[in-house]
């Protein structure tokens, strides 16, 4: 399996002679069983006088040769290739490179399993919805499905969605009275911005929707406002008991409003497109009152309107999830939110996963801050068999090493936190930002690719069971295995962008051979053919390694 350059080096010698030496970069490329390097002396002369190359390969082989040779080399062991170039006029010019052929052994255990994974999704339609389109095409909605992996997508319930009340009754919904069709100035967009996505995206195999409500109609709260009222200004102010017409908050006695409100939306795209709502968040970050679409929440205000919705959910008869708090941020913060409510047994019987947005992504080891704050969350509805998710997160630029920074957060989360489901921010805007993996014409980012290599392959369904690098530090694996599909996946991300690692796999729970696809600075999830589970399998430097079968 011959696989990206993983060395390279350059040095240019400097001539009191009229004559210019030439400049010499020299760089290996691996295929590893057994490890045979090729090795390319790039250079250039500025007399174009012709060139002569002189090489040492390390282990006791030297010869004249060409600019491109191959010599292989033993296992385990350290080498340094030099290469002399010589324009016959002037000091020959050295450059060096070293390779290593350590192995390091990556050793699964399929006894020790842990989460389900319910999937892996994104935000959002081709353009935001609060831009003028286009928010769906075929070649959009295949790329998610069929090319990414996406099984879950996450939506916003549009703020003008009941501008005006239905009438006086939330216990009788008159569904003709919702807006559907009618933008609304001050409010991002209208629903029937949503529909043809919804049904494309519907008919393409999507498995899980999941809605999350950004703000309850204005005429709810207690300001009249989508937001805090402000233009530009963000905080997150303690929860008012004694409200005024300024504070950000739904009142209390709309809660049953609200509940019909959430299930007026559930039933409304039901019928409008087909698709069930799979899972519902009463409040996005409900501890932050922004100068956008937003509502606060303390623990309390929010365990008292689960309690509503849910039992509306419930008398209605629909299947739809709750999921909560869906908070940043602060780990007392969050902790302040779900603590009320898993207290409460009658709320905690209404919430069906423990849902957090991921933006803290600092450390991977067992100890790190990181890794403690993920492992504190899931111990939350651990007792009571709630899973945790993860369910917004995005800010890593739009390079290889942060899609890698992407790929370690994904990794602490899954590894360390058990969650069951990754939803990035948003999956498409205008522009390609830090916020988004691809954008409006198309265009992919390198997040795209690294999410694909999780997306596309590790099915909901599919559980996690135990792997580890004792070597290597640098070595991230995650390995999966889904029953029904008799599937197995495993993720090794290489955290050293500068060598590559030839890895052996052991232990128990491995197919015999597994396909390869690589996402790494040259390749975007490329196809790299079928390897042995036997064989010394090559994770580039700074790459996300995926071994599926």
């Amino acid at each position: 399996m011959a696989l990206p350059a993983l060395f390279s080096c350059s040095k240019k010698s400097s001539s009191d002679k009229p004559n210019s030496s030439p400049v010499v970069t020299l760089s290996a490329n691996l295929s590893v069983n057994p490890f045979s390097f090729q090795f390319t002396a790039e250079a250039q002369d500025q007399d174009l006088d012709p060139l002569t190359y002189t090489w040492d390969f390390g282990e006791g082989t030297t010869r004249t040769g060409n600019k491109v040779e191959t010599n292989n080399y033993s296992a385990n062991q350290t080498y340094t290739i030099k290469v002399k170039v010589s324009d016959g006029k002037s000091a020959a010019v050295e450059a060096s490179v070293q390779v290593n052929t350590k192995t390091y052994t990556i050793t699964s255990d399929n006894t020790q399993q842990f989460q389900v994974i319910e999937g892996f999704g994104g935000f959002g339609a081709q353009s935001e919805y609060w831009s003028t389109g286009p928010f769906t095409s075929p070649g959009y909605v295949n790329t998610l499905i069929n090319d990414l992996g996406l099984t879950i997508l996450r939506e916003p319930i549009p703020t003008n969605f009941e501008i005006n009340n239905d009438n006086n009754d939330p216990n009788v919904t008159d569904l003709s009275a919702f807006n559907i069709n009618t933008g609304t100035a001050g409010h991002d967009g209208k629903l029937a911005d949503h529909l043809q996505f919804l049904k494309d995206i519907k008919n393409a195999g999507l498995q899980k929707l999941i809605v999350s409500v950004w703000s309850p109609a204005p005429w709810m709260k207690h300001n009249d406002r989508v937001g805090n009222g402000t233009l530009d200004q963000n905080s997150a102010p303690v929860y008012n008991t004694t409200p005024t017409l300024l504070t950000n908050q739904l009142k209390t006695d709309m809660y049953t409003e609200f509940a019909e409100y959430c299930v007026a939306y559930i039933k409304i795209i039901k019928q409008e497109t087909g698709l069930d709502v799979y899972a519902l968040s009463v409040q996005n970050e409900p501890r932050f009152s922004q100068f956008y679409a937003s509502c606060v929440y303390n623990g309390e205000a929010l365990r008292d309107v689960i309690k509503v919705v849910g039992a509306r959910l419930v008398a209605e008869g629909l299947a739809t999830k709750l999921f909560m708090p869906e908070d940043v941020g602060w780990l007392d913060g969050i902790n302040g939110l779900a603590s009320p409510v898993l207290a409460d047994p009658v709320a905690r019987g209404y919430i069906d996963m423990v849902a957090v947005h991921g933006y803290a992504s600092d450390g991977v080891a067992a100890g790190s801050a990181d890794a403690l704050t993920w492992q504190t969350m899931y111990g939350w509805g651990a007792p009571y068999n709630i899973p945790l998710w993860m369910t917004e997160t995005s800010g890593y630029p739009n390079t290889m090493d942060g899609a890698i920074a992407m790929g370690k957060a994904m990794y602490v989360a899954l590894t360390y936190g058990n969650v069951s489901a990754w939803v990035f921010w948003t999956l498409s805007t205008t522009t390609l930002d830090a916020y988004s993996l691809m954008n409006t014409a198309g265009l992919k980012s390198k997040r795209y690719f690294v999410s694909k290599n999780f997306y596309r392959y590790i099915r909901p369904g599919a559980r996690r069971f135990t792997i580890s690098s004792s070597e290597n530090d640098k070595l991230l694996p995650m390995a999966f295995y889904h029953a029904t599909d008799q599937a197995t996946t495993i993720v090794i991300i290489n955290d050293n962008k500068d060598s590559g690692m030839p890895v052996k796999l052991a232990g128990t729970g491995l197919p015999a051979t597994f396909n390869v696809s690589i996402t790494s600075g040259t390749d975007d999830c490329k196809d790299y053919g079928t390897v042995n589970s036997s064989d010394v399998i090559l994770v580039p430097a700074g790459s996300v390694v995926t071994l599926h079968k």
